[in-house]
């Protein structure tokens, strides 16, 4: 058996390869479609079928630009009709052999209505070795179940409690999992960092399996979740066809004079480091580094966005961050600015500077009334301890939606964690207009001080 999983970083998405004989499967390809080519190229193989688990909402998925490229059979599922303008409609129970293996499809609803699960048996044998779960169940956690609105929301969890409880883990504790997406994707809230499991391991130690009935699970798991912006986007062109990109990265070297003259009509994205950002950055810009880009472009801003690029010179990481554009469809890439502030400056162009307070220092503070607390952390992640007096909790990846809530008159103290979204929350507020100060060393900080 050939098998290959594929993660595409900044998204905590995963792809595979699967395979017997002179075939293979890819189960969800990512938009950039050259690795899947390239691995079945070492293999001596070739990528004769693709299925995907649902329509994708956080990337885009690179099924037809993989299936003109190869001339593989691209299967969806037929359980919901949401208007693809590709694909063979396959439906619960559709087995597909290849050599000594065959892949059986499963219809698991929940996440979505049409979402299916592909179970790969080896030959002469009744129990599944492992399962592609799409947006299903996950390491640590379980997909969410809020995308058809609030009215329907206990509907479709109770749907994914059937799905997970009756239909896969019936399958056996020693099914390997193999999900879409891991740790950090906006796709679940809690995902574990570990490269693999079982349905057996997840029993036991994935927290919104442990309960005891449907309706417990419904009370627990049923609830509306932040949906960020370019999810839309990404549903519409996972059925409609997005262009096709190839595999070349099409970024321009940008100089300081083109900035400045475009400085009103793009976003322009620091990407450097936050203490660099902090200390001097080109007026207009937001601070966005590589690590949370994924996370957060996608929920502040449009795909439709021109956005231009602030680095250090670093053009292997400039070329990754292109990358993780074009997968969530932000394809209005004006190029970058390398050695950007220091050519900015000998240029004669002025910097701003982000405000800060550090949390022992903001702690001392507390006994001043004419502040607020900007708390941009999700829910989950508050904690007992952390500061309170003053404070609105709205978390960056709704922020865009609630500017209205922030009164200008005010001074806003921004928390996180550690001061890295923070500093990307107070860059977005302070091009609005909003007088901020960033806490750095956040809530983690502030917990550990006597």
């Amino acid at each position: 058996m050939f098998f290959k999983r594929i993660e595409t970083e900044g998204l905590s998405h995963y792809s595979y390869m699967v395979g017997d004989g002179d075939d293979i499967a890819v189960i969800d390809p990512m938009r950039d479609i050259e690795v899947y080519m390239h691995e079945a190229r070492k293999a001596g193989m070739r990528i004769k079928y693709i299925f995907e688990t649902h329509r994708n909402e956080d990337f885009i998925t690179g099924s037809m630009e993989l299936a003109e490229n190869t001339g593989a059979t691209i299967f969806i599922s037929d359980h919901e009709d949401l208007g693809h303008v590709y694909g063979e409609r396959i439906r619960d129970g559709f087995q597909l052999d290849m050599g000594e293996i065959s892949i059986k499809a499963i219809h698991t609803p929940g996440h979505t209505l049409g979402h299916m699960s592909y179970a790969v048996y080896e030959e002469e044998t009744e129990k599944a070795y492992m399962v592609f779960t799409g947006d299903c169940l996950f390491m640590g956690d379980l997909g969410r179940t809020d995308f058809y609105g609030e009215e329907n929301l206990e509907k479709m969890t109770g749907l994914l409690y059937e799905s997970v409880f009756e239909k896969l883990l019936p399958l056996g504790d020693h099914v390997l999992l193999c999900p879409a997406h891991g740790a950090g994707s906006a796709c679940g809230e809690s995902m574990d960092e570990r490269p693999y499991s079982s349905f057996g391991y997840e029993k036991i130690t994935n927290k919104p399996m442990q309960v005891s009935s449907r309706e417990e699970f419904i009370e627990k798991f049923a609830r509306m979740r932040i949906k960020p912006r370019y999810f839309e986007r990404m549903e519409a062109l996972n059925v409609k066809g997005a262009d096709f990109i190839g595999n070349e990265v099409v970024l321009n070297v940008l100089n300081v004079d083109e900035v400045a003259k475009m400085q009103d009509s793009v976003l322009l994205i620091d990407a450097r480091t936050k203490e660099g950002y902090i200390g001097g950055h080109i007026p207009g810009s937001i601070y966005l580094p590589k690590g949370n880009l994924s996370a957060f472009l996608g929920s502040i801003y449009l795909p439709e966005q021109k956005i231009a690029f602030v680095i250090d010179g670093k053009v292997g990481e400039m070329e990754e961050i292109y990358w993780y554009c074009r997968r969530m469809g932000f394809d209005n890439i004006a190029g970058y600015l390398p050695d950007s502030i220091e050519m900015w400056q000998q240029k004669g162009h002025e910097v701003d500077q982000l405000d800060t307070i550090s949390a022992k220092d903001y702690k001392e503070m507390l006994k001043e009334d004419d502040f607020i607390l900007l708390d941009i952390r999700d829910y989950n992640e508050m904690e007992k301890g952390d500061p309170d007096k003053n404070k609105v909790s709205i978390p960056l990846k709704s922020l865009y939606e609630s500017l209205d809530k922030l009164d200008k008159d005010k001074t806003f103290y921004v928390l996180c964690g550690s001061g890295n979204r923070a500093t990307t929350a107070a860059a977005y507020l302070s091009v609005k207009g909003y007088d901020v100060v960033v806490i750095t060393g956040g809530a983690d900080m502030y917990r550990n001080l006597e």
